[in-house]
């Protein structure tokens, strides 16, 4: 019996071994980039916080949304230097961008830098168990290049739904983005309910875009904390609330 249960346990451990995931240990500083006419130039920092050597691939492209749905495709008007690197262990590569025109623009344009992982032999690789998969890692780095003039223009109102979800309503009536963080179910005294966390290229409302969040039911809930870049706002419910800074 004694037998059969090590030969079970070296079993699971061999079938741990054959289908382990490994990715390379990258992160980025900062995680957005803004430019306009007077500062088209910005560095984004790329720091290889593991073991082995880092191989890169760096891309701009251009970033609109159609529909509600991302749409990317190549672009000429953002520099990213250099295209191709490689982070050794513990290093920091020093990515530089830069616009190659500065139009006088008259709503905010989008870019994203696509860091892609190039696939290349590590020494690691030898005493891999065959059947291991090593993800390779993909960033991207929002960059928002902003008009002559910035104008905002939000509006914010929060209803219930007839299945008693509580739904939390924004039009963006300016000409840049706007980027929720977080939302916040309250109860009278700004008591906390529930909340939803925002992440990711969704967080973002473009200038002309709308959008609906949808919180849990809640019988006490009287108003909604939103959290963007632009600080906190607190939207009754039932309320529209235009914000004009």
């Amino acid at each position: 019996m004694k037998r059969f249960a090590r030969m079970l346990a070296l079993f699971f451990l061999v079938s741990f071994w054959s289908y382990s995931v490994r990715a390379a240990d990258v992160t980025l500083m900062p995680v957005t980039v803004k430019l306009d006419r007077a500062n088209d130039r910005a560095t984004v920092q790329v720091m290889n916080n593991g073991q082995e050597p880092v191989l890169m691939q760096a891309e701009a492209i251009a970033w609109n949304r159609v529909g509600g749905i991302d749409i990317d495709a190549p672009t000429s008007d953002l520099i990213v230097n250099p295209p191709v690197f490689t982070v050794q262990p513990g290093q920091t590569q020093v990515l530089r961008l830069g616009l190659r025109r500065s139009p006088q623009l008259e709503q905010e344009a989008t870019y994203r830098i696509v860091l892609r992982e190039v696939p290349m032999p590590r020494p690691s690789d030898v005493l891999n168990v065959a059947g291991s998969v090593r993800v390779l890692v993909a960033l991207r780095v929002p960059v928002y290049v902003a008009p002559a003039q910035v104008k905002r223009s939000e509006q914010w109102q929060v209803s219930r739904a007839p299945n008693g979800e509580l739904l939390a309503q924004v039009s963006n009536g300016g000409n840049v983005h706007l980027k929720v963080s977080e939302l916040r179910l309250q109860g009278e005294g700004g008591t906390a309910l529930a909340s939803l966390t925002q992440k990711g290229s969704q967080s973002v409302i473009f200038p002309g875009e709308q959008r609906t969040f949808r919180l849990p039911a809640h019988d006490k809930a009287t108003q909604v904390l939103v959290q963007t870049d632009q600080g906190p706002q607190t939207v009754a419910l039932n309320e529209p609330r235009e914000v004009k800074p």
